[in-house]
């Protein structure tokens, strides 16, 4: 510790110095000054000079230690430029200021060196001990202020063409020292710097503290520097900073966990609950559901919901209420007396802690006599077994795979958090009203001690509900608030939805009184179909591992949910399964209309493309509404041909299907190819393929360039395309395009019965013209396309010459032969 507070000082009073040492040099740059009155705040631009170190000072050396520095000087190009124009130099140009510093021999004698005879002539090295600065300022050679600057190399001079100047140095004064390279050339002062600490020679560790050694660099004879204030603030702030805000969370967190302890604000007041109908049973959580299943001892009227209870064990019931204006069930306990017990206290603060989507969430409690009760959320679907015996709710296995999900991820975060169910059965298992399945009845094992008391074994009802008791439990051996409990409790929960029965209705009471007693498998039908299990043999594997004797052998939890994930790969969500049944058993009405509304759809959509690939779409939707199409006028278009060269003996030579094979497949490889580009097909007459690019949509002059951008595409692809039925034959097609620039095209509909979109115009005759007098696998292009193209740029043409064109008289064309990547004019060559 005593060693990096040294370093840290070290540091501190180096980076002061230096700050006071030099401008904002550092060992790779240098700056330059005028000849004339230098200061720190006339620094001119360099230009060009550049000066580095090759053999930098050392970092640290001894008082009287001897070592060299080498650095070089080198000039750019540029720099003799700058340095005639700023006067730097008395040459008229450039070239002469070169000559002078590269060739030039300066006098023998450094004495006798200036800036007419001489071009770096005068270069040495200087140190400037940063301790002995009074004043701020720059310490360099011509600035002592009032500081010692020692020179330690005669001066040299020397062409500018002398790569590596090299010098002795040695220094004395203990403490930071800038070591300094000057030059001057010309009317201009360059200097490059580094700093070097400098300590005493003295020998460390005598015990005696001489006179240059001091704390710093001497600290096993001089002592450990005192820290400074600012280094102590600097390390005791954060510390205490940090210990503050730790011991203040410490107590935060202490107070809230007693905070919510002694809290009771989930006290609730019975009179506040707004009641409607009573639901009775303690087995089941409210349900609205009627129940069709044959089963004796489920039994139900219009004002108690008690699946598997008989009369007499009706000891409390659970009631649907209103309170803070949320519906909440609330669950009477039978207590003749309450307290509220630290214990009790402890269970409640647990238990408001708990929050998991597949929970029954526990709001609050009523603590008055007799009116102790458990307020909960409510789920208005009611308890699994409701749901399960309703013959009226088709549930795929989709459904039953998603309730023994959630059941088993309840209970799961239950045994993470150490609390055990015990009463774990398909009535205390509710369905909210997004069909997820949760866990109620869970915790407050002393709030509810008396209810419980009352109840056969921890369980409501009596001893219907014998059958989810553990072996162990029922023999004594083990109390039921254990995982392995919990997990054979939920092997009977996946029996009943497997079956969709109440294991209760055939059990004899020999069987009820049997601990070796286990339920029939259920018999699964396995397939891929809504009704059949997904996985037959890994459920049966699931409910045998559950039930099983060794409590060793029982899953967790945990191993459960990766067991239902496996069987379950697509694990849809409650919500999305009861919709599909809707759509499917309620719904089903509309869904054949929405199937046919697509259809139409899908049917509009493609008449669309296909009006929309024989007619312009402004066209196509004008004629659709009624509206007659008018006739545009276009000034600004390129048109182009192209006909198959011997398509008449090649005809003669095949048959009408082989020919009309033929132009489909070629015509077809051409509309994939132009619709990479701003063109509009016109038509396809016989061999002739007609494009136009700048009709219907204007595009500026671009027009050209994608017309001949496409017409080069067109015969590119000619090369490798084979004739189905003559593949040797070599497929030839002439090319033809014409603008009109300006020019007018004009584009229309032409009749009612398969109307046509027509162009008429010259520059539709010229470019024809164009394609007529073309030759094989070439294009020709008119002059007004040319010119285009040479403002455009890009692409390669050769004169053709002047040719008699039909109607037109001369006219000069041109051979478009490629595109040229780089923009630079493509037209003709000097010598063409």
């Amino acid at each position: 510790v005593q060693s990096f507070l040294l370093m840290l000082s070290v540091i501190c009073v180096c980076d002061l110095q230096a700050a006071n040492g030099w401008h904002d040099l550092d060992n790779t740059e240098y700056d330059c000054w005028p000849i004339n009155s230098p200061n720190d705040y006339n620094m001119i631009s360099c230009g060009g000079l550049e000066m580095a170190w090759v053999q930098r000072p050392p970092e640290k050396v001894t008082n009287g230690e001897e070592f060299n520095v080498s650095y070089t000087v080198t000039a750019s190009d540029s720099f003799y430029d700058y340095a005639v124009r700023n006067r730097i130099f008395q040459f008229s140009n450039a070239s002469e200021a070169r000559r002078f510093c590269d060739e030039h021999e300066c006098p023998s004698n450094w004495n006798s060196a200036n800036e007419i005879n001489c071009c770096v002539y005068h270069a040495n090295i200087h140190s400037c001990p940063l301790g002995l600065m009074k004043h701020g300022g720059i310490c360099g050679p011509w600035i002592p202020d009032d500081g010692k600057i020692v020179t330690h190399t005669v001066s040299k001079a020397g062409k500018m063409t002398q790569k590596y100047w090299t010098s002795k140095v040695v220094l004395i004064h203990v403490g930071v020292t800038s070591v300094i390279a000057h030059i001057k050339i010309g009317q201009m002062h360059a200097a490059l710097e580094s700093k070097v600490l400098v300590v005493s020679a003295q020998v460390c560790g005598d015990d005696v503290c001489e006179l240059e050694e001091t704390c710093l660099n001497c600290p096993a004879d001089c002592g450990i520097c005192p820290m400074s204030i600012g280094i102590k603030v600097a390390i005791g702030l954060p510390v205490a900073l940090f210990s503050t805000g730790f011991i203040l969370t410490m107590v935060w967190l202490q107070y809230q966990k007693q905070r919510m302890f002694w809290d009771e604000s989930w006290i609730i007041n019975y009179k506040t609950i707004i009641f409607g109908r009573v639901y009775m049973g303690l087995c089941s959580t409210t349900s609205l559901l009627h129940i069709k299943s044959q089963s004796t001892v489920s039994q139900t009227t219009n004002a108690t919901v008690c699946t598997g209870a008989n009369a007499q064990h009706q000891r409390g019931f659970i009631q649907p209420g209103s309170y803070d204006g949320r519906t909440v069930a609330v669950k009477h306990i039978q207590n003749k007396h309450f307290t509220l017990s630290k214990t009790i206290r402890k269970e409640v603060k647990e238990v408001r802690q708990l929050d998991h989507p597949n929970l029954c969430k526990f709001m609050g409690g009523s603590i008055e006599v007799p009116y102790v009760s458990i307020i909960t959320e409510f789920c208005p679907k009611g308890s699994l077994s409701d749901v399960l015996l309703n013959d009226d709710i088709p549930i795929n296995w989709g459904f039953r795979l998603s309730f023994a999900t959630d059941i088993a991820r309840g209970m799961s975060y239950l045994h993470q958090h150490k609390v055990f169910h015990g009463r774990l059965h398909s009535r205390n298992c509710v369905i909210d009203d997004r069909w997820v399945c949760k866990i109620s009845d869970y915790g407050l094992t002393t709030y509810r001690k008396e209810d419980s008391e009352a109840s056969n074994n921890g369980f409501g009802c009596g001893d219907v509900n014998r059958l989810y008791c553990a072996p162990e439990v029922l023999l004594g051996s083990s109390s039921n608030m254990t995982p392995a409990a919990d997990v054979y409790s939920y092997s009977m929960i996946l029996v009943e939805i497997a079956t969709r029965s109440d294991l209760n209705s055939d059990l004899s009471d020999g069987m009820r009184m049997d601990i070796m007693w286990r339920p029939s498998l259920p018999e699964l039908k396995a397939g891929k179909a809504d009704t059949d299990c997904p996985s037959e043999a890994d459920y049966y594997e699931l409910i045998k591992r559950c039930w099983a004797h060794n409590v060793a052998m029982r899953p967790t939890f945990e191993q459960v949910k990766k067991m239902l994930d496996k069987m379950n790969p697509n694990k849809v969500s409650p919500v999305d399964l009861m919709m599909t049944l809707m759509e499917k058993y309620s719904k089903h009405l509309e869904s054949i209309v929405a199937e046919r509304t697509q259809d139409l759809l899908q049917e509009k959509q493609k008449t669309d493309r296909l009006l929309y690939s024989m007619l312009p779409k402004p066209v196509a939707d004008d004629l659709r509404q009624g509206r007659t199409a008018e006739a545009q006028s276009f000034s600004n278009a390129t048109v182009y041909f192209s006909d198959i060269v011997g398509f008449t003996q090649l005809s003669g030579a095949s048959t009408p299907h082989q020919v009309v094979n033929f132009l489909n497949q070629l015509y077809t490889t051409f509309d994939d190819i132009i619709d990479n580009y701003d063109v509009y097909k016109v038509e396809t007459i016989g061999d002739a393929y007609m494009v136009v690019s700048g009709v219907p949509k204007e595009n500026g002059i671009d027009h050209a360039g994608e017309i001949a951008s496409m017409a080069l595409d067109l015969v590119n692809v000619c090369h490798n395309f084979k004739i189905p039925h003559k593949p040797n034959t070599q497929l030839k097609i002439r090319a033809g395009i014409h603008s009109g620039a300006p020019g007018p095209v004009v584009a229309g509909v032409v009749g009612t019965k398969m109307p046509r979109y027509c162009l008429f115009g010259d520059t539709v005759n010229t470019a024809s013209r164009m394609e007529s007098t073309s030759e094989a696998l070439k294009i020709q292009v008119s002059g007004t396309t040319a010119d285009l193209l040479h403002t455009l740029r890009g692409y390669v043409l050769t004169c053709r010459g002047t040719l008699n064109v039909k109607g037109k008289g001369d006219m000069t064309t041109w051979w478009l032969e490629a595109k040229r990547d780089a923009h630079t004019d493509p037209l003709l060559r000097e010598s063409d």
